[in-house]
């Protein structure tokens, strides 16, 4: 299948990315909202999927996860999309993961199902080793 638009899609997938990563980093519920769809389901270290239902339960439970870790951001390193077709793209990402200090907790990596729905781009399912 051709599918046109190839770099306007990479490029809508690279800015839903880094606007997820700043929702993360400034903590906002509302620019998750933009740029995770919900219910948003992940895929975990250990095989088992976990859903949300809303952007603030998202938040929480990340924040509660990685709070023994000492997270304070998150900085994307590198981003990677395969386009899917005209309304889909899997989006594979490294970043690394940093203390208030700045010193590194890890890196890690990714992968995004990144999906266009209600004719809004948004990630609707991840995948990855963090």
């Amino acid at each position: 299948m051709k599918i046109n638009h190839n770099n306007e899609i990479r490029e809508k997938a690279k800015n839903v990315v880094e606007g997820y990563i700043a929702a993360l980093n400034g903590r906002s519920v509302p620019s998750l909202e933009i740029h995770l769809h919900f219910p948003h389901t992940r895929i975990m270290l250990n095989g088992e999927p976990r859903s949300w239902d809303t952007a603030r339960e998202y938040l929480d439970d990340f924040q509660n996860r990685l709070k023994e870790d000492g997270w304070y951001s998150t900085e994307l390193l590198d981003v990677d999309t395969e386009i899917i077709s005209k309304k889909k793209c899997h989006t594979r990402i490294s970043f690394k993961r940093l203390r208030r200090d700045g010193t590194s907790i890890n890196i890690y990596q990714s992968l995004y199902v990144i999906t266009e729905k209600n004719k809004s781009w948004g990630i609707l399912l991840g995948s990855g080793t963090g």
